[in-house]
């Protein structure tokens, strides 16, 4: 089964904890407010009918009330010329009624409401006998004066018997649309009705006059009640899961690539890469369990590091030292054979009974056997003191000697018939400090170094003077042409001139390196020339001034 990444786990978490929550609630909200608007707008709808039948209601009945105290009083008025006085100053000072006037019963009608000018038609006895009565109108112009504003129901007054419409706020082409709609149960006072539960109608009964007020509730209340409260609702709902999703978007987008920057580190570090580091983009949505892990990874990649730093450092000199003990078999093996044989071979000769050996013989053989000893001698002295230059542990006795002494104890020491030497020292030349064995050991390889590679039976050139009171002291021999990329590694271990294939000297190739390492340790500077001889020029820092 394949293995969700953490955006897709962060989507699936969002759509059922976030998106179906928020939906299901959204539902639900809009479904409570619509039903609670729905019932405000259907009591208003009935508050609204009561109030304007009861207001109707009220002034029919007060102008009743009226028109009976001005017709129990008409008989007492004198004369018709009074009568009519009456009715005018009534009509001027109440402006309640318009039209009084007297009529038999006989020419009485029924209660009328003149639609055009919205007039009613009251009617009284003036006598006990109900011959005559007093009639008057009055203006029922209510709903004008009490619905002005924007959000205007519309209203409306039908006759009981007929459902003529007596009146309405808006234009007489609804009112038939709202008697389709509207089943009056027997004897109902008031009732809500309608086909839209979003629209609801009310209803309300008049007991005088005989009429019924509908109020309905438009489109545009709807619009402006449940329709805007839903929009909203929706609205701040959309914005909410919005602003989530931004939110949890952004803390997404940095958690996946700090994440993804832990990925590469953790791949870095299998292929090999040590020194890689995490760097992770640290804001406010960074947590901060991963800045712990990516501190805690980097110091761990740089305890590595320098664990396989120095690992390969042991590498590398284990290498060395295992090419180093190869060259010193190969070199020690070669080397010290010759020696060995000579030495071997004479002794051998001088100890046989079957030869007669003069004593020419016996002093020639011992001096070859002695120069051979010196020799090996020479090269395990050289082989001894590389460990202890390596690990700088060589310790010296440093004490005043004479540079001059020195020199002609070596070159008295290196002498021999096939080798001349032109020895050049001044006489001035200043006291050296340093140890007496090893500088010995520095011009013994020197001077047997310029021996080996001299050519041509050119004298070997030995001079030492002061330059600026620095003992100098330079060491030629009549060379080969040697190239740049060999004279950098002359002073390496096991380095020699000539190839080990048309080797022609013999040696160990560990002299140069080790006149470099004890010059170093001694203070004194080591230094090449190469022209037509090959030079070498030791400068002595510590002096006797």
């Amino acid at each position: 089964m394949r293995r969700l990444k953490i955006v897709e786990q962060i989507i699936i978490v969002l759509v059922f904890a976030v998106l179906i929550p928020f939906i299901t609630m959204g539902l639900i909200i809009n479904n409570v407010s619509q039903q609670s608007i729905r019932t405000e707008l259907a009591n208003n709808a009935s508050l609204m009918a009561r109030f304007i039948g009861n207001a109707i209601e009220s002034y029919v009945n007060f102008s009743q009330s009226q028109l009976n105290q001005m017709a129990s009083g008409f008989n007492y008025i004198p004369n018709t010329m009074a009568k009519v006085q009456y009715f005018d100053e009534i009509e001027a000072k109440t402006r309640l009624f318009k039209n009084l006037d007297v009529i038999e019963k006989t020419k009485l009608q029924k209660q009328d409401f003149n639609v055009e000018n919205n007039y009613l038609s009251l009617f009284s006895p003036i006598d006990k006998d109900g011959k005559y009565y007093l009639t008057g109108q009055i203006e029922i112009n209510i709903i004008d004066k009490l619905f002005s504003d924007e959000l205007k129901r519309h209203v409306y007054i039908f006759e009981s018997n007929t459902n003529k419409l007596l009146a309405s706020n808006v234009s007489f082409e609804y009112a038939q649309a709202i008697l389709n709609e509207l089943n009056i149960k027997q004897d109902a006072k008031e009732q809500l009705f309608g086909k839209r539960k979003n629209t609801p109608k009310a209803y309300y009964k008049l007991e005088n006059p005989d009429w019924f007020v509908v109020v309905d509730t438009t489109k545009k209340i709807t619009a402006k009640t449940i329709t805007k409260a839903r929009f909203r609702i929706l609205l701040s709902l959309s914005l909410s899961m919005l602003f989530i999703f931004v939110m949890v978007g952004l803390y997404t987008i940095y958690l996946y690539i700090n994440v993804r920057q832990l990925f590469k580190g953790i791949t870095a570090i299998s292929k090999g890469n040590y020194d890689k580091k995490i760097h992770l983009l640290k804001t406010v949505f960074t947590p901060h369990e991963l800045v712990f892990l990516a501190k805690e990874f980097n110091y761990m990649a740089n305890k590595i590091n320098i664990s396989y730093q120095e690992l390969r450092k042991y590498n590398t000199e284990l290498e060395q030292l295992n090419e180093f003990r190869e060259n010193l078999i190969n070199a020690t093996s070669h080397e010290f054979r010759t020696p060995l044989t000579s030495i071997i071979g004479y002794t051998s000769r001088l100890l046989r009974r079957d030869v007669v050996v003069d004593d020419e013989m016996k002093i020639k053989s011992l001096q070859i056997i002695k120069q051979q000893a010196q020799r090996l001698s020479k090269m395990v002295e050289d082989l001894l003191v590389i460990p202890e230059l390596e690990s700088f542990s060589l310790k010296f006795n440093i004490e005043e000697l004479d540079l001059i002494e020195s020199i002609n104890q070596v070159v008295e020491y290196l002498k021999n018939e096939s080798v001349e030497f032109e020895v050049n020292i001044s006489k001035d030349l200043n006291y050296v400090y340093a140890d007496n064995y090893r500088l010995e050991q520095i011009l013994v390889n020197l001077i047997d170094n310029a021996i080996k590679y001299n050519i041509d039976n050119q004298p070997i050139k030995i001079e030492a003077y002061n330059k600026n009171n620095m003992p100098i002291v330079k060491i030629s021999n009549k060379c080969e042409k040697i190239s740049d990329e060999m004279k950098e590694k002359l002073f390496d271990k096991f380095t020699r001139v000539d190839s080990a294939l048309t080797r022609t000297t013999r040696g160990t190739g560990l002299g140069l390196y080790i006149v470099k390492g004890l010059a170093n340790a001694m203070k004194i500077k080591l230094s090449l020339e190469v022209d037509d001889n090959f030079t070498m020029i030791l400068e002595f820092c510590d002096y006797v001034k």
